[in-house]
């Protein structure tokens, strides 16, 4: 009868004898981005002023939010893009999430309690996401499907309209700053460091990190899998729905359909993370990292005069690369 170890690939920690620390690569990924923002800023005279740098950070901080909840998804049940984890509904619960909030604004509820309706709806997806997975169902396609659901309701609760989001703790959140900050980038912050030390300092993180290596291993060793899984889904809606809210509070509405339109920037940062860890694997500083260098990516090239479906583009190459360095890790770690 064998017996399970189980290895825990965080960012913190005695490193583990099976794997190198490829800090090199790491220290060549804040190189990059380092480089690239170098590289704006001498190109454009505007990309370095402060009202800039703002609209960069309250971008990244809708990527960065939902990023970090993808990268606890993936986190929890493996970086295989096929069977492990991942939530590709984490655009639509953003824009449903807003669509809510404003829709139970305008019908006269409380900032308090449009925001908690349109979490509660995000909460409620990432439960849906997180039965079916546990259920059997493929991540890729149980999301797939639940992001479906939440793109026709978030047109059936919009009424395939804008609805105007203003006013309240909504306006300090586009406006509102503290010694200097913007009101989103506080919150990010907050939410970055609370995710970073639930996955890097508790035992759940510990956890989640065993179940989505080796969620045989882990489950041998006594770690309920679906449980893991099933609330790494719920936190993902979660934050979803925050930076839904963000988001349309920083558009003064909440457009239909916008959510289909981040999904690949928030898939972007949660894999690119990987580039910034010193064992490539998602995590959480990573992710704000990668959040705020996609939203400077896209800001400087259109300083730049580069058409937006270039700008695409590159981002799509970014993916592929990353996943490509992914895949490769995942085989040399396998060996």
């Amino acid at each position: 009868m064998s017996t399970a170890i189980l290895e825990i690939p965080g960012d913190t920690g005695a490193p583990t004898p099976t794997r190198k620390r490829p800090s090199l690569l790491a220290w060549a990924g804040y190189g990059v981005v380092v480089l690239v923002l170098g590289i704006f800023a001498l190109g454009s005279p505007y990309f370095l002023q402060w009202e800039n740098l703002s609209s960069v950070l309250n971008q990244a901080a809708v990527f960065g939010i939902a990023g970090i909840g993808l990268a606890v998804v993936i986190i929890t049940g493996g970086d295989d893009v096929l069977e492990g984890g991942i939530d590709l509904s984490v655009g639509a619960t953003a824009g449903l999430a807003g669509s809510v909030t404003a829709v139970a604004a305008a019908a006269g509820a409380g900032s308090l309690r449009a925001v908690l309706t349109g979490l509660a709806v995000a909460a409620a997806l990432g439960a849906l996401n997180g039965a079916a997975v546990i259920l059997g169902l493929r991540p890729l396609l149980a999301t797939l499907a639940t992001m479906g659901i939440a793109t026709s309701l978030d047109l059936v609760v919009s009424d395939n309209i804008k609805v105007a989001l203003d006013g309240g703790v909504f306006l300090w959140l586009r406006q509102g700053s503290i010694a200097g900050l913007p009101a989103s980038v506080l919150v990010l912050a907050v939410a970055a460091l609370v995710s970073w030390w639930a996955v890097a300092r508790t035992s759940w993180g510990v956890h989640s990190y065993a179940v989505g290596q080796n969620s045989i291993a882990a489950s041998i060793a006594g770690l309920s899998v679906a449980r893991h899984r099933f609330m790494s889904y719920v936190i993902s809606g979660v934050l979803g729905g925050i930076a839904g809210v963000l988001l349309a509070s920083r558009l003064s509405a909440a457009v239909p359909g916008i959510g289909g339109q981040i999904l690949l920037d928030i898939i972007l940062v949660a894999y690119m993370s990987t580039v910034f860890s010193r064992r490539l694997v998602v995590n959480i500083p990573g992710t704000v990292v990668a959040a705020i260098f996609v939203a400077g990516l896209a800001n400087g090239l259109t300083l730049l005069g580069v058409a937006s479906q270039w700008v695409g583009a590159a981002k799509g190459v970014l993916i592929l690369l990353v996943l490509a360095v992914v895949v490769v890790r995942g085989r040399n770690t396998a060996k």
